[in-house]
């Protein structure tokens, strides 16, 4: 029996656990956290069961399309936040880097062969999705994925919603009853016995043949700058997308960040969220894709916060944007966002293989821009997008903040994308550069949220819009000028002017 909600657990092949292993492996790639982590919580459920120790093991690898300098060293961050923090809860942890040197084929395989169970994470989209699949047939031990990507299982669903309305419905219609079944803040009991002793840990290393990677060069890519770079010049990676000095990768980080969210930005939140300078927005993306904190982390804050519970509901504002909840604008607002909007996103993207595709827009969208196919635009090329060099400086704008600082802000990353489709030589190529250009750049590229952006752009879980336009047909438009009528954007324009200091310690 487990804590965990059954529709949580994702079991990947038919082999049984064997209680004769040595330990139960957590291969951590999605949840990288301690806290709020239900596929640890199910991990010490299993060791704890069985009377067995508990091996997590979390790997970075620098084989995929988009690593790099910002990205692995990102990660790296958090790889050493979390060796403190579970050193200080008594648990082996194994923090890995495939390098030139010691590329760690086969260390799962074998790590797994001597346990009694491989737990790891289910994340519906790139790299983790992929060893997922590349992966469970060649474990000879019970496979399970755990899914801690929101509140709702995404197995929940069993369908992909096309609209954040429908969406929502079926967010109010199970929110209490998945709200009361979350993760444990600290799934690491006081007292336990899930320590691996150092005799058998050493003996499960030597038996790889493989060497760990070393702390000393974990610790200065974590440094980022020079020392960062230079530790990372060996690896096949992207090093023109380089660190972000202030982006420090880690639930620690994280912490911070929400502390200053909730003390300074959430009462602002629905009146000073497009605010390009100083937005009361939570930043907390990075952090969210990358598994160093979890949004029901930042809920539980929240909700806890407003002395919240059930019988706020009002059930007659079910699928409403404002109301149900019982709280004030802001933090409903906010809500709607991390839950709805986010969590439409996991589930679009668990449902529909092809949400990386233009083929995933809904019917209306892809007859209204084919009929616009062949009218007239400003051609730029990939290169000129890539470099900022476009005849509009708001446009230029958000794309220095994106490359030098890894994220642009949430209003002008739907603006980015619509001057996109409306310059690139077809509605596919416009996807195409978008995904290009966001996961290449982005902190939080490569996820779900980032592919419902992109692709809202295109008109997935939107409407038709009116008057029909050249280019964008029936799909919602967006000007700079616009933009700059309704919103204050000389300030911004001046922070990521072409020559304004070449720093990413701006956030």
């Amino acid at each position: 029996m487990t804590s965990i909600s059954p529709e949580r657990i994702h079991v990947l092949n038919k082999h049984d656990v064997n209680v004769e292993g040595n330990y139960v492996l957590y291969w951590m790639i999605a949840n990288r956290r301690l806290h709020y982590n239900p596929s640890l919580q199910y991990a010490v459920e299993i060791a704890q069961k069985l009377g067995k120790p508990l091996l997590v093991f979390e790997a970075v690898s620098t084989r995929h399309e988009y690593a790099s300098n910002r990205i692995i060293t990102f990660m790296t961050q958090g790889l050493l936040d979390n060796l403190e923090q579970f050193n200080a809860h008594h648990v082996r942890y194994i923090p890995w880097v495939s390098t030139p040197l010691q590329s760690g084929a086969g260390l799962l395989e074998m790590l797994a062969a001597k346990s009694c169970a491989v737990v790891t994470d289910l994340f519906p989209t790139y790299h983790p999705k992929y060893v997922l699949n590349q992966v469970k047939a060649r474990l000879s031990v019970q496979f399970v994925a755990i899914d801690g990507n929101g509140v709702l299982p995404l197995s929940l669903g069993e369908r992909a919603f096309p609209t954040a309305h429908s969406f929502r419905r079926h967010v109010h219609d199970h929110f209490a009853h998945h709200w009361a079944l979350t993760p444990e803040a600290n799934p690491i009991p006081k007292k336990h016995d899930l320590w691996i002793p150092d005799e058998m840990f050493e003996s499960i290393i030597k038996a790889s043949g493989v060497e760990l990677t070393p702390f000393e060069w974990l610790w200065r890519v974590s440094q980022g700058g020079t020392i960062g770079e230079n530790a990372l010049s060996a690896l096949d990676i992207d090093h023109e997308v380089s660190a972000v000095t202030a982006m420090i990768g880690g639930h620690s980080s994280a912490g911070v960040r929400l502390n200053r969210f909730m003390d300074e930005g959430l009462n602002h939140y629905h009146t000073n969220r497009n605010d390009f300078i100083k937005p009361a927005v939570s930043g907390l993306s990075p952090w969210f894709h990358f598994g160093h904190l979890s949004t029901v982390e930042v809920i539980s804050r929240i909700l806890e916060q407003e002395g919240w519970n059930s019988t706020f509901i009002d059930h007659s504002r079910r699928g409403s944007r404002s109301g149900w909840w019982g709280l004030s604008e802001p933090v409903e607002t906010f809500l709607d966002q991390i839950i709805t909007w986010r969590e439409l996103g996991f589930n679009f993207a668990y449902y529909r293989d092809d949400h990386t595709s233009i083929d995933s827009i809904p019917d209306w969208a892809k007859k209204s821009l084919d009929l616009h196919r062949n009218d007239p635009r400003s051609n730029y090329t990939f290169e000129q997008l890539e470099a900022a060099q476009t005849d509009d400086e708001l446009w230029n704008a958000a794309q220095r903040q994106l490359t030098r600082l890894g994220i642009i802000h949430n209003y002008l990353r739907m603006l980015w994308g619509k001057r996109i489709l409306e310059w690139a030589p077809s509605p596919e190529q416009a996807a195409e550069w978008m995904i290009r250009l966001n996961d290449r750049w982005a902190l939080d590229g490569r996820d779900p949220n980032s592919y419902t952006g992109i692709f809202w752009v295109l008109g997935r879980h939107d409407r038709a819009w009116g008057p029909e336009r050249p280019i964008f047909g029936k799909i919602r438009y967006m000007s700079s000028a616009n933009t700059a009528r309704k919103l204050k954007v000389g300030p911004y324009l001046k922070r990521w002017a072409k020559d304004a200091l070449q720093s990413n310690e701006f956030s």
